[in-house]
Order: structure tokens, then sequence, then C-alpha cells
């Protein structure tokens, strides 16, 4: 099973609360808990108190959004969020 995260998207237009799902050093899948959020194609991710963490919208489905990260993320933190 995958592991679930909580975080926020803040963009140009707004901010959205999102589940956070495959974090990866490049990137990770996002579900904004309002279906109806607008993402714009750069924002910054947040997951906790970790970030803004530069990303970009890979493809959009719905309220499921892949997101690559501008720079890959460090892996301790990956190590902090996937529990390894």
């Amino acid at each position: 099973m995958t592991k679930v995260l909580y975080g926020e998207c803040i963009g140009s237009r707004g901010t959205a609360r999102v589940r956070i799902s495959e974090l990866a050093d490049r990137g990770c899948d996002i579900e904004a808990e309002d279906a109806q959020a607008v993402f714009d194609e750069e924002f910054a991710l947040w997951i906790g108190a970790v970030g803004p963490i530069a990303a970009t919208a890979a493809s959009k489905a719905g309220s499921h959004l892949a997101v690559r990260f501008k720079e890959p993320v460090d892996g301790r933190i990956l190590q902090h969020f996937n529990g390894g």
C-alpha cells in the first residue's frame, strides 16, 4: 500500500490542500481535496512543514496531478516521509 502524506500547493491563483503519494526524488502524485482546485503549471508544494518545493504539473486527470520537482528532493527528506 502506498503511503499517503498531506500537504498544500501554492500557486499564483490560490492554495489547495492535497494528498501526496508516490513521493520520490524527482516528483510525486497529488490529489486535491477540492476537485475544483485550479493548479498553475508551476507552483510550490509543502509537505507538512517542509517546503516550499518548486514543482511543475507533468499531467492532470481530474483532481489527480503528476508532479515533477524542479530540483531533486534531498534523500533525507524522502527517508523521513517514506519511513525508510
